[in-house]
Formats: C-alpha cells, structure tokens, sequence
C-alpha cells in the first residue's frame, strides 16, 4: 500500500497538469484568435487568470501544466522554429508571473482565498493582477521584439497591452475559479453541489430573473449600442454583492467582462476610440475599476457576514454561559439558603437551649434560694420554737407559785401585824402591793407574746412547708395567711430594705374568702407564689406617685366545681398594654434597675400552668391596678396539663 500511494499521487499530479496544459493552451488560442495588435497581443488573457488560480489552488505542482500549456499555444498555431523559440521564452514568463503572483499573496494573506477581506483583495490586485504580470509582459514583448516579430518602437504600447490583458483576465477569471473551486469543494463532502445550487437558487428565482433582465437590459444598452451607461453595471454588481453569494458575484464580474470585451472587439461597445489600443485602455480601466470595486464590497460584506456570525456565536457562547453560571449560582445560592437554614436551625437551637440554660439556671438559682430562704426559716422557727415552748410550759407552774408566794405572804402580814421597821421599809420602797397586781399582769402578757410567739413560729413553718415537701393536700387560707403574717412590716408601710424606715402609708389588706375544700399542690412552692404576687402588689403601690392609700383585695372562689380561684387585686398604678405581653419573660421587670430580677412572674408561672396544670391569668388597667388570678385543679393528677395548649408562657387578659 505504502509503494502504490507515490505512483497514486504521481499519476493525480500528470493528470492534473495535463488537463491544466490542455485549458490553457486551449483558451490561450482563443484569445490568441482575437488579438488585435501586432505579435498577436490580445486584449483579455484569460490564462493568466487560470495560472494564478491554479498555483493558488494546487501550488507548485501546476507550474508544469503551465508551461506545457502555453508553450502548446505556439506548437499548434505556428510550429515555426522562430515561434516555438518565442513560445519557449514566453512559457517561462507565464510559469513566473503566477508563482511570483501566488508566493506574494500568500505571503502577505496567508491564505490561497484572497477575498474575505479588504486588504487581501488589495494584496490580489497589487501582487497577483499587477505586480507579478509585468514579468510576462517584459519577457513575451521582449521575445516579440527579438525575433522582431513587434518593431521595438511599439514596445511600449504592446507590453502595456500585454500587461492590461493579463491583469484582466487575473481581475476577472481568477476570482470565479477561486470562489466556484471552493463551492464545489466545501458541497462534495456534504452533497451534491448541484442539488445545493438548487436549493440555493430557489428562494431568490424571481430576484434572480430581475437581475438579469436589467443586466441584460444595461449590456445591450452599454456594449452593443454604444450608449454612455456602462457604470449602470456597477449598482447591478453591488446588488449581486449583498444578495448573493461571492461565487455569482464573481460570476456576475466575469460576465460583464466578457460582454464589455466582446462588445469592444467588434466595435459596438461605449468605448470604442478612434484607437484600438485607447478603446483597449478604457476597456481595462471599466474592468479594473467594476472588478476591484465589487471585489473589494464582497469581502467587505464577507467580513461582516463573519463578524455578525462571530457575534452571533458568541452571543451563544455568552448566553450559554450567562445560563451556565446563572445555574451555577442558582445552585451555590440554593446550596447557601441551605446552609443559611441549617445554620440558622442550629442558631435556633443553639439560642433556644441557652435560653432555656439561662431560664433553668435562674430558676435553679431561684429555687436555691426560695429553699435556702426555707431552710432558713425552718431553722429560725425551730431554733425560736424551742426556748418558746420552755417559756410557754413553765409560765403556768409559775403563775402558781407566784399566786402561792403572794397567799403566804398575805398570811404573814395578817399574822404579824407589827413587823420589823426595817420590814416595813422594805414594802414601802418596792410597793409590794402593788407586784402583787401587777406580777399576774405581767405573766399574762409574757403568756400573750409566747402565743403569739408560737403563731408566727407556726406561720413560718406553714410557709417553708419543710415537712410537707411532697403532693399534699393543704387549705390554701393558711398558706395566704402565712405569706400576709410574712409580709406584715411590708403592709405596715416598711421599706424592704430598711426594716425601721417606713415609706409608705400602711396597706388595707381585704379579704374575702370563700369556703374551699383543700387543694392537692405542693404548698411550698406555691406559698412562693403568693410571695411574688404580694411583693409585686406592695411594690405597685409603693411606687405610686403621687401616692395614694393602697389596698390590695384578696378573694378566694371556688370554679366550675373542679378549680379553685386566688385572685389578688392591688390599687397601683397598672401594667402598660406593650409590656403585659412580656410579663411571664424570664428576666423581664417593670420595676427600677437594681429592685427586681425579673424571675417572680415567670417562676410563678412555671409553677402554676407548667407543674400544677393551672392557669396564671392577669388584669390590668393603668391608673387602676392590676389584678392576678391563680386558677388551681382541686385534684392534680386529673387535671388536664395546660402548659401543652398554650404557645407562649403568657396568658393576659384586657
């Protein structure tokens, strides 16, 4: 396979240098057939065109067909050996020009298509249709003029029209082979080119027929009768340019050519002069200009064609990557709401656990100090109780023996009526008379104060409440009463602070009790309650101003059978409507900094609604007072727990 592929090549390369040789010789006759100066100088050379394509196209392998073709020009016109000299030298200026033409046009396009832009089509025109034909026409008029077939006078005008003639047929042969080249090349991969010439022309058919009619209409106008309106082509080109493709538009430049040759060769044309060469001169001028220009708009519209699908693409590109990205940062942002509402469930979480860490510490705090405050009361009331009780015991043996002291001594003055002056002294200074008066005077109110002395012993152990830990059932008279007995300096107008200084007119307490079965609760903490309500109430209308007499009502009822009411009701200044909803916050206090710790309430109500199942309910009208309700269930355990209805630890009443 490896010793076939080079005779393959080999063989495509003859092939195609033999078919070359056989067009151009073959269109060399016949612009040869219509040369109208001496040496046979034609006025369009239609092989140069061809030449230059070709080397454009399949490079320096063409350069054989070349010079095959035109030196075959002379072999089959004039086989003479003066002409086969001069075919000779001629052939070698055609096999230059297009290599010189081609090396500099890709060299300064990189392109063997000159025609996408408007500089390439710039580099066409100067390297390949001018610069490089002046090396043809040098050396063909040269060769005429050595073998004096063109008197060296005439140089000059022959080698200008040479030089014309080629650079015509460059300007208007070489784009149509270029741009049909590479239709066919790009559509015989795909398909077939002419179903695709189909296809193409069907949409622009009636466009297509009025262009030619026009164009047929200006040909005749302009190269057969010789009227002044051969510029009248150029919008019909610029018209091809921005509505068909470049291969019809080349196409279109060929055929005005080759109408405005014709035309001229047989003198009906506009520019036909006085002389041929003249007429030759305005004919090329027609072509140089009509073909540049339409060259140059066709890679002008090539270029903006490119640059609006480029634009297009990367309009795409964008958008496809505006999407992209937009779906990418929808994700992150999904991904980043995620996260927000995962951290912000942790925070949450984490906040309400503080808080409740926060609410069991000072409730833990709390209910450290309401049992250290009951131990302490306990102790006190133990430790008081027992020198008490030996005070209470001992005062009626002595009220006997003071009552027997003072019979024996009245038995003694009756029987010794003259006693002793020093005796009588004696009575007289401590007025014995009157101690025996007295001295029973004296041990009834020491009797008083150890009764009353036992009472509050006895009120202090009913608030502490130390041998009654557990869910009992207790008359809730004795724990109000025991809180009131606590309270009493506060009531009496004391201050908290200083015991001896009184700030406050003293408080009426009111009571109105009702007739209630006993309560199962745990009486110790809600002795604790009563405390904190009592407090807030005496601390309502001691910070009263003006101040005014306080009155605090205190009614007991029983409800629906099953519940019973303590409702305690102050005179003070009330509650705003703004900070009721918050009266059950821990922490939260209506009283000055420094005189509460915001956790009465809400230790009241954890204890109330939470751990007793009852209500804490609250009234409250400002410049009236406030009133709060204790609802508790008669029998705990069939109590329905509250604290699970209720989504704030809250409940206010207006």
């Amino acid at each position: 396979m490896e010793r076939k592929q080079p005779h393959l090549k080999l063989r495509q390369n003859l092939t195609l240098n033999l078919a070359l040789g056989i067009v151009y010789c073959l269109l060399g006759i016949l612009g040869l057939k219509l040369a109208v100066l001496p040496g046979n100088v034609t006025a369009v050379w239609i092989p140069a065109g061809i030449g230059l394509a070709a080397v454009l196209l399949w490079g320096k392998k063409t350069l054989l067909g070349i010079a095959l073709g035109s030196f075959g020009i002379s072999v089959v016109l004039d086989p003479s050996p003066v002409s086969l000299a001069i075919g000779a030298v001629t052939a070698g200026g055609n096999t230059l020009t297009p290599l010189f033409g081609a090396y500099f046009i890709q060299r300064f396009t990189r392109t063997p298509y000159p025609f996408r832009r408007a500089g390439e089509v710039f580099q066409f025109v100067a390297w390949g249709a001018i610069a490089s034909q002046t090396i043809s026409a040098t050396v063909g008029v040269a060769a005429l003029c050595v073998a004096q077939w063109v008197p060296w006078s005439g140089f000059g005008s022959s080698w200008t029209t040479w030089w014309v003639s080629n650079a015509a047929g460059v300007l208007i042969f070489t784009p149509v082979l270029l741009t049909w080249h590479r239709f066919f090349q790009a559509t015989s991969q795909q398909s077939s080119p002419w179903h695709q010439l189909r296809q193409e022309f069907r949409p622009f058919r009636l466009e297509s027929l009025s262009w030619l009619l026009l164009f047929g209409i200006v040909v005749k106008l302009a190269f057969w009768e010789a009227h002044p309106v051969e510029y009248l082509t150029l919008p019909l080109l610029v018209w091809a340019a921005f509505r068909f493709s470049d291969r019809w538009t080349t196409l279109a430049i060929a055929l005005t050519g080759g109408m405005a040759i014709a035309g001229t060769i047989l003198d009906r044309s506009s520019f036909v002069r006085d002389s041929l060469n003249a007429s030759l001169l305005f004919l090329e001028s027609f072509i140089g200009v009509i073909s540049v220009t339409t060259l140059v708009l066709m890679a002008v519209l090539e270029e903006r064609r490119e640059a609006l699908a480029s634009l297009q693409q990367a309009k795409e590109e964008l958008e496809s990557r505006v999407i992209e990205r937009t779906q990418e940062l929808s994700r992150a942002n999904q991904q980043l709401q995620r996260q927000e509402i995962h951290l912000r469930e942790k925070a949450d979480s984490l906040a309400k656990t503080l808080r409740q860490l926060k609410q069991t510490q000072a409730q833990l705090i709390q209910n450290e100090k309401m049992t250290g405050l009951g131990q302490l009361v306990a102790g006190i009331a133990h430790e008081i109780n027992n020198p008490v009780s030996f005070i209470y015991s001992n005062l009626p043996p002595a009220k006997d023996y003071f009552r027997d002291l003072i019979e024996l001594l009245s038995l003694y003055q009756e029987k010794t009526p003259n006693p002793d002056a020093e005796i009588l002294d004696l009575e007289a200074d401590i007025d014995c008379e009157f101690i025996a008066k007295d001295c029973f005077k004296l041990l009834d109110s020491m009797q008083s104060g150890a009764n009353r002395i036992q009472r509050i012993v006895l009120s202090l152990r009913n608030f502490s409440r130390l041998d009654e830990a557990q869910l009992k059932s207790v008359d809730i008279h004795e724990g109000i009463e025991s809180t009131l007995l606590i309270l009493q300096h506060r009531l009496a107008g004391f201050d908290s602070h200083q015991a001896d200084k009184k700030s406050t007119d003293p408080i009426a307490v009111i009571k109105e009790y009702s007739n209630l079965p006993k309560v199962e609760c745990f009486s110790g903490e809600i002795n604790q309650v009563y405390m904190n309500l009592l407090t807030n109430a005496i601390d309502a209308i001691a910070h009263l101003k003006p101040p005014k007499p306080g009155e605090i009502k205190i009614q007991t009822a029983l409800r629906d059978g099953d519940r019973v009411s303590i409702a305690i009701a102050d005179n003070g200044g009330g509650i705003e409507p703004d900070r009721q909803g918050k009266m059950f916050d821990p922490f939260f206090t209506t009283k000055p900094v420094g005189q509460g710790t915001g956790l009465g309430l809400y230790i009241s109500y954890e204890t109330i609604v939470k751990k007793h199942r009852g209500e804490l309910l609250c009234r409250s009208d400002i410049g009236k007072g406030t009133t709060m309700e204790i609802l508790l269930p008669i029998q705990y355990k069939k109590a329905k727990n509250v604290a699970d209805d209720c989504q704030k630890p809250t409940k206010v009443i207006e």
